[in-house]
C-alpha cells in the first residue's frame, strides 16, 4: 500500500478523484470483474442500456460500459480496497502517460490565452519520478479540457500541494491583460519559460531532467536554449496536446487553471465589477454571462476594468472599431542586461549576483538604479534612471525587462512605509506581476505602524486580484526584540540571494551593503 495515499485516506486530507480507463476489451473486462468480486465487491443492477455491469465497494462504484470504458467514482472512505483495485487495473491496462525516462520531470504549459477576461497564466511543474504514481492518482482523471468551477481545480491543487514535501514544486507566471493587448506574446512566453527552467535547475542537474513543453510556436531564443539543454543531456519534448501523453504536462495544466480560476472567482465576487447585479462569469467570450456583462458594461459608458483584454475581437467590435488592434514585439531588451547575466541565463543559471543593468545613454554597467515617479501629460509614470550624476537619464523598458528576466522584488521597510508599491500599482504599474517577498524583519518593523498596515492590506488586495504575487518568509515570532541593524540587513540580503530578488530600498547604507554582496538594487 502506498503510505502517502493510505495516510491521506485515514486522515481525511486526501479525497481520491474518480478514475477512467478506456478501450477495455471484453476479455480483460471479465478478468477485472472477477477480481472485483473476489475483493468483496457487490454486483448491482445496471442503470442504462449502455452499461455492461456495475460493482459497488463501500462508497465507490465501478462501472463497465459496453463501448469499452471502465469508470470508478471517487471515494471518500477508509476502504483500502478501492485504491488496490485501481492499482490492479493499472497493472493490466497500463498508464496512459509516458513512463518517466529521467529522474526528474518538468512540464510547462499555459492557460487563459483565448479568454477575453483575465491573465494568461504560465506554469512550470517539477517532481521526481518516485512520486509519479502519487501525482497520477491525483490528476490522472482531471478533465482539463472542460470548464469547471474554481473549487474543482482547487481540490486537486490542495492535494498536489501536500506533495511538496515529497519534492513536487511549481512556478507561476502571469501575463497581464494590457501586455496581451499591446504585445505579441511569444517572446514573453519564451523568456518566462526559460526563467522557470532556470529556477528548477538550481535544484537538480540539467541531465537528470525530462522537459515537456506544449508547442505554442516557440521563438529562436528559447529554441536555442532547449537545444543547449539537450546537449547537456536533458530530454526535451515539444509537442501538441502534451497533457494527453505526459503526466507532468497535465499537472502543469491543472495548476495553471486553478490559478486563473482563482483570479476569475475574485473578480466575480467584487461588487465594483458587477453591473445590474451581473458578474463577469467565466471570462470566455463564448460564455453567455460574460458576453452579457461585456455588453452591459460598455453600454454604461464606464472604462473597461483592468482585467478586460481590449484587443480581443469581442471588445473592439462592440466598441464599433473596424480594425483589429496591431500588436508589437514586447520591449524585453536583452541589451539592457549585463553580458555576464545573459551568459549565465543562457546556460540555465539564474543568479542575482550577475545581474546588472546597462545604461543605454552613458554605457555604465549598474548594480543599482534610481526609481523615479513623475506626472507626464496627466498620467503617472514610473521608470528607472541612471544614478550617475553626469547622466541621470531614463533607462527605458527596464521595468518590463527586469519583470520577465528576474521577476522577484524584496522591499525594505522604508519602501513599505512610503507605500511605494501600492501607489505604483494604482497608477503606472512598474511592479505589476512581480513576486514581492516580505521578509520577517520587514513585517516586524512595519506591521505595528498605520502606514505599514495600510500598505500590507493594499498589497494583499492586489495579490487577491492576481496583479502581484505575495510571499512571506520567516517567522516574526522567531526574531529577537533587540535585533541589531547589521543582523536585520543581513537577513534581507540573504533572502535576496536565496530568491534571486531585486532589493527595493530608500536606505543608502543598505543599498551600499547590497551592492557589496552583488545584489541588484532599486533605490527610491
Amino acid at each position: 500500500m502506498n503510505n502517502y495515499i493510505n495516510k491521506g485516506i485515514r486522515s481525511g486530507v486526501i479525497t481520491m478523484p474518480g478514475r477512467t480507463w478506456k478501450n477495455i476489451e471484453n476479455v480483460l473486462a471479465k478478468k477485472i470483474k472477477l477480481y472485483l468480486l473476489q475483493k468483496g465487491g457487490i454486483e448491482e443492477e445496471v442503470k442504462s442500456q449502455h452499461e455492461a455491469w456495475r460493482i459497488n465497494f463501500s462508497d465507490s462504484t465501478i462501472t463497465y460500459y459496453r463501448k469499452g470504458t471502465l469508470y470508478s467514482t471517487l471515494s471518500n472512505s477508509n476502504d483500502p480496497v478501492v485504491f488496490e483495485t485501481w492499482k490492479y487495473i493499472d497493472s493490466l491496462v497500463g498508464s496512459p502517460y509516458t513512463f518517466p525516462t529521467k529522474d526528474f520531470l518538468i512540464g510547462l504549459d499555459e492557460t487563459g490565452k483565448g479568454e477575453v477576461v483575465g491573465h494568461t497564466v504560465l506554469t512550470g511543474v517539477f517532481f521526481p519520478k518516485e512520486i509519479f504514481n502519487k501525482v497520477e492518482f491525483i490528476v490522472g482523471s482531471a478533465d482539463t479540457k472542460k470548464r469547471h468551477k474554481f473549487e474543482y481545480w482547487d481540490e486537486m491543487f490542495k492535494k498536489l500541494d501536500h506533495l511538496r514535501s515529497s519534492g513536487l514544486d511549481f512556478v507561476i507566471e502571469k501575463i497581464p491583460p494590457w501586455h496581451v493587448d499591446k504585445y505579441n506574446l511569444n517572446k514573453i512566453m519564451d523568456v518566462s519559460y526559460q526563467r522557470i527552467l532556470s529556477i528548477f535547475f538550481r535544484m537538480v542537474e540539467i541531465n537528470q531532467c525530462r522537459i515537456v513543453l506544449d508547442d505554442y510556436g516557440i521563438g529562436p531564443t528559447l529554441e536555442r536554449f532547449l537545444n543547449f539543454l539537450e546537449k547537456q543531456g536533458a530530454e526535451v519534448i515539444v509537442t501538441n496536446n502534451s497533457e494527453d501523453k505526459y503526466l507532468e504536462a497535465r499537472t502543469t495544466s491543472l495548476i495553471s487553471k486553478r490559478i486563473r480560476e482563482g483570479v476569475i472567482k475574485s473578480i466575480n465576487e467584487k461588487t465594483e465589477f458587477q453591473i445590474d447585479d451581473l458578474s463577469v462569469g467565466s471570462g470566455n467570450a463564448g460564455n453567455k454571462q460574460t458576453l452579457e456583462w461585456i455588453k452591459k458594461w460598455h453600454a454604461s459608458g464606464k472604462q473597461w476594468p483592468w482585467f478586460v483584454k481590449k484587443s480581443f475581437k469581442t471588445i473592439w467590435q462592440i466598441e464599433g472599431s473596424i480594425r483589429k488592434p496591431k500588436k508589437i514585439t514586447p520591449p524585453i531588451k536583452e541589451e539592457l542586461l549585463s553580458q555576464e547575466f545573459i551568459e549565465d541565463f543562457n546556460k540555465g543559471h539564474l543568479t542575482i549576483k550577475s545581474l546588472s543593468v546597462v545604461c543605454p545613454r552613458c554605457g555604465s554597467i549598474l548594480k543599482s538604479a534610481t526609481f523615479a515617479n513623475f506626472n507626464k501629460g496627466g498620467r503617472n509614470i514610473s521608470e528607472l534612471r541612471c544614478p550617475n550624476p553626469e547622466c541621470g537619464k531614463a533607462i527605458e523598458d527596464a521595468g518590463i525587462t527586469l519583470r520577465y528576466y528576474c521577476g522577484y522584488v524584496i522591499p525594505d521597510s522604508n519602501a513599505i512605509l512610503r507605500n511605494i508599491i501600492s501607489n505604483d500599482l494604482a497608477a503606472s504599474r512598474f511592479f505589476e506581476n512581480f513576486t514581492l517577498v516580505l521578509c520577517s524583519v520587514v513585517r516586524k518593523e512595519c506591521d505595528g505602524t498605520p502606514r505599514g498596515k495600510k500598505e500590507f492590506n493594499e498589497l494583499r488586495k492586489y495579490d487577491a486580484m492576481g496583479r502581484i504575487k505575495l510571499e512571506t518568509i520567516g517567522r516574526v515570532e522567531d526574531l529577537p526584540d533587540d535585533i541589531s541593524g547589521t543582523v536585520r540587513d543581513e537577513k534581507i540580503i540573504e533572502a535576496c540571494l536565496e530568491y534571486n530578488a531585486i532589493l527595493l530600498t530608500a536606505d543608502k547604507s543598505m543599498s551600499t551593503f547590497a551592492i557589496g554582496k552583488n545584489v541588484f538594487t532599486i533605490f527610491i
